[in-house]
């Protein structure tokens, strides 16, 4: 009996009222949909970080590659993630026998730390450009960071972001080969502490 009321009464309404009532309720079911939380796996073949470092003169620039990861969104931004980094797929590409020095102890050890990692820990959404925070671990040590990070594409088949001249001081950790606040003798042999990087990030259902 009360199915049939229902019935009756849905039938009782006028077809405007019917049309208005149906886009109310699809609205709302977008709605929720667009609230709901995605997570997208990080496309690791289409997915980038490219370094850069300056020395007193000149500098190198090369490649790192992602291992893998995810990427959390929510309405339409970004709320976390984390990826891994393999280290020993460092390479310097403007000078290909500066590799190995790369992946020694002096610099990242790769043999004893062969995974870095950074994991997001707040992002700013309040700006058209969020900014980015998260901690970054190499060599076994950790630092908390912040950087601008513009989302290029977003939707629920993927994700995608970039960050530019992501600076890193190394000596936060505890990378200290060559650099004039340890060593005061290096004249033009000296590097430069902080390095950037050039982060593309994919990420796919």
């Amino acid at each position: 009996m009360p199915f049939l009321f229902v019935v009756i009464h849905i039938n009782l309404i006028p077809k405007a009222m019917k049309r208005i009532n149906l886009i109310i309720a699809l609205m709302a079911c977008f709605q929720v949909l667009l609230a709901q939380e995605s997570s997208f796996k990080i496309d690791t073949k289409a997915s980038t970080i490219v370094w850069h470092a300056k020395k007193v003169v000149g500098g190198h620039t090369g490649t790192v590659a992602i291992k893998d990861g995810s990427i959390k969104t929510e309405n339409n931004k970004i709320i976390g993630g984390e990826f891994s980094i393999d280290m020993y797929s460092i390479a310097c590409t403007d000078a290909p026998k500066v590799t190995n020095d790369l992946r020694g102890e002096n610099f990242f050890n790769v043999s004893k730390h062969p995974t870095a990692k950074f994991v997001i820990t707040n992002v700013d959404n309040s700006t058209s450009t969020p900014i980015i925070s998260g901690n970054l671990t190499v060599r076994g040590k950790t630092k908390n960071i912040s950087f601008p990070a513009k989302v290029t594409s977003i939707s629920d088949k993927g994700v995608s972001a970039e960050a530019r001249d992501v600076k890193i001081n190394r000596l936060d950790f505890d990378i200290k080969y060559r650099s004039a606040t340890f060593f005061g003798d290096l004249g033009d042999r000296a590097i430069e502490n902080d390095f950037t990087l050039d982060i593309n990030i994919k990420g796919v259902k």
